[in-house]
């Protein structure tokens, strides 16, 4: 009967260690597995172009210094893999020159293009993507007082999670970025929260989990921050949902695909034209929607829930 008893009690308790030991090591390959993808993904070369996007035609041609050109827009794409432009197959897809395409479209003006996003970049890369930015004698604030619109769009969070750092994943050097393009470029910023990593395809758990939590803390702070500091937060889990969602992203799940290259570029717009208060056409036969502005800088509802209108974040 001692014996029964002792055995039971060994298998009571070693069982759940046991598990907890093999969710760990699990968790461990997991991790290093995706570190390793990550760190691939920021050795694959991208165009970072500088260019003059043309108005009519969407075709851009290489940014020269000219004092004409300081009046013109401009917009500034920096960040990590979402914005980067990988595997898109040609450079009028990739994000930044969709992006200045639909500006030049919105304000009827040729646009200043510099892509400064690289693969898998961190919180420390970004401070030196903003230097490459405000430095560019090409970018240049107009010096005639003139207000063309001048937006930078800045994506950060994803390497961070998948790298982890001491204290607040890289909150203060957003706060830093939002402040110096604010104040040295002049710039309008546009902050996009990292996506529900979780959610992503090639993702399992325990991973998945772990993944799942940090995203949803992370966004919710950058949202938040971007809020407090006069930015524009536009959340990628919205972006990238709907009925193709897995044909949004890349097979890996850590860019976004061509046609959510796409998507990204026209949501980033419809935030500039509202932002702009530029006249968006009505198809006929439909009813026009309001789109208060004061919709998409509302914060959620706390930073440890994430942005509150994550429809597939409730859902998981």
């Amino acid at each position: 009967m001692r014996r029964t008893t002792k055995w039971g009690l060994a298998l009571g308790v070693g069982m759940p260690a046991l598990g907890l030991a093999l969710g760990s090591v699990q968790l461990r390959l997991q991790s290093a597995r995706l570190r390793t993808a990550v760190e691939q993904d920021g050795r694959r070369p991208v165009p970072q172009p500088a260019l003059r996007v043309d108005r009519s035609t969407g075709r851009g041609i290489p940014l020269v210094e000219s004092r004409a050109d300081e009046d013109l827009p401009a917009v500034a794409v920096l960040g990590d893999s979402w914005v980067a432009g990988l595997d898109v197959g040609s450079r009028r897809r990739t994000q930044g020159m969709l992006i200045a395409r639909g500006v030049a479209r919105l304000v009827g003006e040729d646009v200043r293009l510099r892509v400064v996003a690289a693969p898998s970049a961190g919180a420390d890369d970004l401070l030196g993507q903003v230097s490459a930015v405000l430095t560019d004698r090409r970018m240049r604030r107009s010096r005639t007082g003139g207000g063309e619109p001048r937006y930078a769009v800045v994506s950060m969070g994803t390497a961070d999670l998948v790298h982890p750092i001491s204290g607040t994943i890289g909150l203060p050097v957003l706060s830093t970025v939002i402040n110096r393009l604010q104040r040295e470029g002049g710039y309008r910023v546009i902050v996009l929260t990292v996506p529900n990593l979780g959610l992503l395809p090639s993702i399992g758990r325990p991973l998945r989990d772990v993944l799942r939590r940090s995203s949803r803390v992370l966004s919710g702070s950058q949202w938040l921050t971007a809020v407090s500091t006069g930015a524009l937060p536009v959340s990628l889990n919205q972006t990238l949902t709907g009925t193709t969602r897995i044909g949004l992203v890349s097979t890996g799940g850590r860019y976004p695909s061509v046609l959510g290259c796409a998507q990204l570029a026209a949501a980033i717009v419809h935030r500039i034209a509202e932002d702009l208060a530029a006249p968006v056409s009505i198809a006929s036969g439909t009813e026009p929607t309001a789109h208060p502005a004061a919709e998409h800088d509302a914060p959620p509802p706390s930073a440890s829930a994430g942005p509150a209108a994550d429809p597939e974040e409730l859902s998981a």
